[in-house]
């Protein structure tokens, strides 16, 4: 017997298994392209969506609104501070801008050389730090140019140069206000043409540049429903995350058993007993559940008493979103073992799905973190609203109704796996 035989024998082995071998090209090549999304470089355009609550009202408040809007990375919402607040809440929004009444007269060029800025407030997330870093700087260089721009009208510049020429106090440098004095002569209208403004009169850039400050500071503020002394868990995001991933592939195997107890003939002795085949097929879903309840017991006990995890919401909900979680798992497992003729196609089709629900659900990663067409595609995938459910009766400590919608989509999910699973099944 020749050594080519045996590679023969081997390749020809893999080959046969067609969905097999298409799905050890597929997975590696899906799972890079989910990670080359998660952290390739954003785009620059409506990529972050931003709330902004303008209580000023002015016309230096709306006009730098207007800009926020024309720079072309954030995609604006106007609303009130209150539904602003409540959409944070709820993980629905990212960053809001909030800003405060009497702002419109502290974001004037004044305030670049004064050091009096305006102050407006970033309201985030807690679990979103990197968008809020990101829009503060974003905004900050909005403002900067805003500001700027008046600076080339010659009416805004008088404007400016009387105020801090108003402001100066009696003691004030005797250069300091010379200079000050010449930029309001120079600030005034222009001369008539053909006439030369006399020399000497006007204002050295370079001596004033050193001094310029940003006219307008943040604050920023974290908003969750626990209160701002209350911020973003990892643990608690991590803990649902794993437990999800590790309960579908616990799914899977329970469908490579039936699988298998198919191929050794069990099943077909059970179909020969009194016993319902329909019966004895969503028993086994059950029992999948019931493991899963008993891992996710465990799993979330060790949270809690080692890593912090707290349930600061709703109790009763946190209780159904895991039980519609187990279901749910239930439901899977019956779904792959009707879609699967060989315990290597459930493996190869099981971990293409289980990998691609935890990914794009946000299981893996927060969801805030993929781009937006993918969070998008997230709200039809059951580990979406796990996730989310999980969320929302731990740190984010929403109420019961917060945990409705995620239970309801997850016993949708495991009534349509199971009714698939159930159809599809074959017995021989």
């Amino acid at each position: 017997m020749s050594w080519t035989w045996v590679v023969r024998k081997d390749l020809m082995r893999f080959l046969r298994d067609r969905q097999g071998a298409a799905m050890s090209v597929v997975v590696p090549v899906v799972l890079a392209a989910f990670l080359g999304m998660l952290f390739a470089p954003r785009p620059s355009t409506g990529s972050i969506d931003l709330l902004v609550v303008d209580e000023d009202g002015s016309a230096v408040s709306r006009a730098l609104v207007q800009a926020v809007k024309d720079e072309g990375t954030f995609t604006v919402e106007e609303l009130d501070l209150v539904s602003a607040r409540a959409r944070l809440e709820a993980g629905d929004a990212d960053v809001a801008l909030r800003i405060p009444a009497g702002s419109g007269a502290r974001l004037g060029p004044t305030a670049m050389f004064t050091g009096q800025q305006g102050e407006l407030e970033l309201l985030f997330d807690p679990s979103d730090q990197t968008e809020a870093d990101i829009s503060e700087g974003l905004l900050t260089q909005v403002a900067m140019q805003q500001t700027l721009s008046k600076l080339g009208d010659r009416q805004s510049m008088g404007g400016v140069f009387d105020e801090l020429v108003t402001g100066l106090p009696a003691d004030a440098d005797p250069e300091l206000r010379s200079f000050l004095e010449s930029g309001q002569r120079y600030a005034q209208p222009a001369p008539a043409t053909g006439e030369t403004p006399p020399a000497g009169e006007a204002p050295p850039a370079a001596e004033t540049s050193g001094g310029l400050k940003a006219p307008v500071v943040f604050t920023k503020t974290q908003v969750s429903a626990a209160g701002p002394a209350v911020g973003y868990n990892s643990y608690s995001h991590n803990f649902a995350g794993t437990l999800l991933l590790f309960l579908l592939f616990g799914a899977q195997s329970t469908a490579r058993n039936l699988i298998s107890e198919r191929e050794q003939g069990s099943l077909l002795r059970l179909r020969l007993s009194p016993l319902r085949p329909a019966v004895a097929l969503v028993a086994t879903g059950v029992g999948s559940a019931l493991v899963a309840l008993l891992v996710s017991v465990a799993v979330y006990a060790v949270g809690m008493l080692v890593f912090g995890v707290e349930v600061r919401g709703s109790w009763l909900g946190f209780v159904a979103v895991v039980l519609s979680i187990c279901a749910f798992v239930g439901g899977f497992a019956l779904l792959l073992a009707g879609l699967g003729r060989t315990e290597a196609q459930v493996s190869s089709v099981g971990t293409f799905a289980v990998l691609v629900m935890s990914f794009a659900g946000g299981a893996m990663f927060p969801s805030f973190m993929m781009p937006g067409w993918l969070q998008s595609v997230a709200l039809a995938l059951p580990t979406y609203w796990a996730t989310r459910g999980l969320a929302a009766m731990t740190w984010r400590a929403l109420p019961l109704s917060a945990a409705l919608p995620s239970v309801a989509m997850l016993l949708g999910f495991a009534l349509l796996f199971g009714v698939i699973g159930l159809r599809r099944f074959r017995w021989d």
